[in-house]
């Protein structure tokens, strides 16, 4: 049993189904993914490809995390969500015209009277944490909320935005309802954003007092590093990709691709590639 079991946290599918199965291989050379997750990732990607037509889905590339695709120096601003917003849009074919950036935060604001507000005061509904959310409003109209705390790490900053557009694709282009938001994660990944997706998986900080020092580890949301890492390697493989751009990946990510590569290379006649 792994000691990071808590990595997967079970979802249901309708076609195909995952499980996203706490239990990890111990052997280097096999797959770091369960059986019952490598057929759920294979399937949703042939439903993709068909779903936007396997030529131009065949011809989609990994997006890399330099000024090839971002020539921007990012300063923590709204300006910095907007930028990415546009770029992300255009590489995923999307017209973003009816959709609006919104930010909100969960730190509390203190006002000189010393009364105190927080988000749930401010929004209706209860209120719990995330990092964002794709909101339908009247007439078709959506609005992509982004914490504020992301403007200061751009990796992550565009994982979400890639996530939150792929849920708009589904659902404004393709009129899906059901599941889309585990489909919509595996999307980003197939329109190139595996790299941002996976490397934001975990947020390290450290911080240091007059007298104590610290660390903290934060687990972002969405799919566990393995199964990003199983998703990117069977999208090169489909797609004949060069991958010189996995130098990118930290340190865990490249363990898995690599592991879920090679897998792949040698067992392809095991491997799902078309319905």
């Amino acid at each position: 049993m792994s000691l990071n079991k808590d990595w997967y946290v079970e979802i249901e599918v309708e076609k195909p189904k995952s499980i996203f199965s706490s239990i990890f291989s111990k052997k280097k050379d096999s797959l770091p993914v369960t059986e019952n997750d490598k057929q759920w990732v294979e399937q949703s990607l042939i439903f993709l490809s068909e779903l936007f037509d396997p030529v131009y889905f065949k011809s989609l590339t990994t997006i890399t995390p330099d000024k090839e695709y971002f020539d921007r120096d990012f300063d923590g601003t709204e300006e910095d969500a907007v930028f990415i917003l546009q770029k992300v849009a255009s590489i995923m074919n999307i017209k973003p015209w009816e959709i609006t950036l919104m930010y909100f935060s969960e730190q509390t604001n203190e006002f000189s009277e010393g009364i105190t507000a927080t988000p749930s005061e401010n929004l209706e509904g209860n209120w719990s944490g995330r990092e964002s959310e794709l909101v339908n409003k009247s007439y078709g109209d959506k609005e992509i909320w982004i914490n504020m705390e992301q403007l200061e790490a751009p990796i992550g900053l565009i994982a979400t935005i890639s996530t939150q557009l792929s849920k708009y694709k589904l659902i404004s282009e393709y009129a899906m309802e059901d599941d889309v938001n585990s489909l919509a994660h595996l999307t980003a990944i197939a329109f190139g954003f595996g790299i941002f997706k996976g490397n934001d998986y975990f947020k390290f900080t450290q911080w240091q007092g007059n007298s104590h020092h610290g660390w903290q580890m934060q687990k972002r949301g969405g799919l566990p590093e393995p199964i990003i890492a199983y998703t990117m390697a069977w999208l090169t493989h489909y797609r004949n990709e060069n991958i010189d751009w996995k130098h990118y990946l930290n340190k865990t990510m490249r363990k898995y691709f690599e592991q879920s590569y090679q897998y792949i290379s040698k067992n392809k006649d095991v491997i799902k590639w078309k319905n």
